[in-house]
């Protein structure tokens, strides 16, 4: 597998676990209490704005971050090793000697993907649970 679709995977699934986390929460503030609502964040903006803007305001900060990420590290693609396989970038990173901001920065947004996916699934479960009630 090439390093380039293993990156966008994670793209993918971030932002499909952010949707559908988005999706499921406009539902629940529909059908329940918004105070149910386990985001910090939501909760936060919830003083300020309605809880289905609050939401949307967080959605729309989210996609900004990961679409953001996608495009910061974009450009490190087609320059070695991040244009071959997965082990082409392993041999890359297991014998250099030193580490290149350009290997933070994928690593970083790989980083920030996979937080974003956790966040996400975890929200998305505690509403489905609230509907399965």
């Amino acid at each position: 597998m090439k390093f380039k679709t293993f990156y966008k995977i994670f793209l993918f699934v971030a932002v499909a676990t952010a949707l559908a986390d988005y999706f499921i929460t406009q539902m629940g503030f529909k059908t329940f209490i918004p105070l149910f609502e386990a985001n910090p964040y939501i909760r936060l903006l919830m003083r300020w704005f309605s809880p289905f803007l609050a939401s949307t305001i967080l959605f729309l900060i989210t996609l900004v971050l990961i679409l953001g990420a996608y495009k910061l590290s974009t450009s490190y693609f087609n320059a070695e090793p991040y244009n071959g396989h997965l082990k082409d970038v392993w041999n890359y990173l297991t014998k250099s000697g030193t580490v290149k901001g350009r290997d933070l920065i994928i690593f970083a947004t790989i980083a920030l993907y996979i937080i974003f996916i956790h966040m996400h699934l975890t929200g998305f479960i505690s509403w489905l649970r609230l509907f399965m009630m």
